[in-house]
């Protein structure tokens, strides 16, 4: 224990003192010159305080399965005489509240940026623990901690130093941040990013774009603490989530990116989990100048791991294209999915646990499944409509979209021929002025479909039973100064 201790404070002390000796050494330099005033003055003249107030609403159903816990023995399986039928799973309403500032560049070179948020549920099923899980209000500090309740309170997001230099064309965070690196590292949302201890350098030069970042502990929005890394599950105890065998002292991940004059951008991004993972990200897009702009991807993921979670390398090949006409806008995507071993399916992030760390997958449909399995193949279309010449007023916009999933299998492929599909339905409004600029209303419907739920949840490691999602927001942005 002494030993991860040390490890973790010596790379605390690593990142502050890269972020903070040249910003103090430059401050020093400069403190009998004449603009030093002017300089520093710029740290608040540039502040900006902003924040928002959301609200979210949400009735989850989900099919249940062909067995359930005996009521006289909870080691031991039934069958459930309500199988096939549909019961509550989430059922919640939810406030947040969130305060930012960020500051400007005292000298030009340093700053700082505080936030935090404040949420309470309104509304909640307390009888059903699975509502501790909406990932909205808190649940403790780790998903082990869980005592079937949710949590009102407030958590910080964001405390963390800033540093610019060579006009700009390098920045450096750290503290209680967020981290990205393209296709490897980045934090779960809820309307609130998730915050990691750790920083983070990035470079543009020209069309290169570079950036290395490291951290040893992260809090998804629904924790209000920062916690280490795992190799363990979500469910396996903190005593075996945090013991020396399955702790990770820290996870890092570089990247780069070139982006060429005909708009044509290339990324190889590499990341790592002390001990456990190594991940790799391949992205190549182009938009073409067709169908009023035509974006298109190609996009690889790719893991191992240092124990049997994965045989071999596992991985992710994704084809992606969007494109607008008029009032439409389009997507239509593919992904494919190999993940042989233990888990059965490819984990988007550098540690086992949901929420204990975050990758940077940017395939997401909106339609419940994560649409990862050992082989499976998945479709995904979808069409939005601007409704401004239609309902005489701007703002209002509708979408329709679904997704098709096939050959599912779990990890040793002893169960195959796995079948899911969803659809999906959304209605937006933005008002356009007003005291409420800006502020977004949006209802969204899934329809999720699992074609075996008479084997039940889990039947394949990362597919649920069949549900009907209803999700109602509302973001409110304001700015203070």
């Amino acid at each position: 224990m002494e030993k991860v201790i040390f490890k973790r404070a010596a790379l605390s002390a690593a990142v502050v003192a890269a972020l903070v000796a040249p910003g103090m050494a430059l401050a020093a330099q400069d403190m009998m010159s004449p603009t030093y005033g002017k300089s520093y003055e710029a740290f608040a003249d540039d502040a900006k305080l902003s924040g928002g107030i959301f609200y979210f609403q949400r009735d989850r159903q989900r099919v249940e399965g062909p067995m359930m816990a005996d009521p006289n023995d909870s080691d031991k399986k039934i069958p459930n005489p309500k199988a096939g039928q549909y019961k509550s799973n989430l059922s919640h309403a939810t406030a947040q509240a969130a305060l930012n500032f960020n500051s400007g560049y005292a000298w030009d070179v340093i700053g700082l940026d505080i936030g935090g948020f404040a949420a309470y549920d309104l509304s909640i099923d307390e009888t059903n623990g699975v509502n501790e899980e909406n990932e909205f209000s808190f649940w403790g500090n780790n998903w082990s901690q869980g005592d079937g309740l949710s949590e009102n309170g407030a958590s910080l997001s964001n405390a963390a130093l800033k540093l610019k230099f060579m006009d700009g064309a390098i920045t450096a965070k750290g503290g209680l941040t967020q981290l990205y690196v393209p296709g490897i590292m980045g934090v779960n949302w809820s309307y609130q990013p998730g915050t990691y201890r750790g920083g983070q350098v990035e470079g543009n030069f020209g069309g290169l774009y570079l950036t290395y970042a490291i951290a040893d502990e992260y809090k998804a929005p629904w924790f209000k603490n920062t916690n280490g890394f795992s190799k363990a599950g979500n469910y396996d105890g903190a005593a075996t989530q945090y013991s020396d065998e399955n702790q990770i002292d820290y996870i890092h991940a570089l990247a780069a990116r070139y982006t060429f004059d005909n708009g044509t951008a290339v990324t190889g991004s590499f990341g790592q989990s002390e001990g456990y993972m190594d991940s790799y990200h391949f992205k190549l897009a182009h938009k073409f100048d067709v169908l009023g702009g035509l974006s298109t991807s190609y996009q690889f993921y790719g893991s191992d791991t240092d124990n049997n979670d994965y045989d071999g390398l596992a991985w992710q090949q994704a084809l992606t294209a969007a494109w607008a006409m008029g009032p439409y806008g389009f997507r239509l995507e593919g992904l494919w999915t190999k993940a042989e071993g233990d888990m059965g399916n490819y984990l988007p992030r550098l540690t086992k646990g949901y929420g204990n760390s975050q990758g940077a997958n940017e395939i997401w449909w909106d339609s419940r499944s994560d649409w990862n399995e050992n082989n499976e193949k998945a479709l995904f279309a979808g069409v939005t409509r601007s409704l401004d010449d239609l309902v005489g007023a701007p703002g209002w916009t509708v979408g329709v979209s679904g997704a098709y999933g096939w050959d599912a299998e779990n990890g040793n492929s002893t169960r195959v021929d796995g079948e899911e599909w969803a659809a999906n339905f959304d209605v937006m409004y933005t008002v356009q002025d007003g005291k409420l600029k800006g502020t977004l209303f949006k209802l969204h419907f899934t329809d999720y479909n699992n074609k075996q739920d008479e084997l039940g949840s889990w039947y394949y490691p990362n597919m649920f039973t069949s549900e009907r999602d209803v999700k109602f927001h509302i973001i409110a942005p304001f700015t203070i100064m």
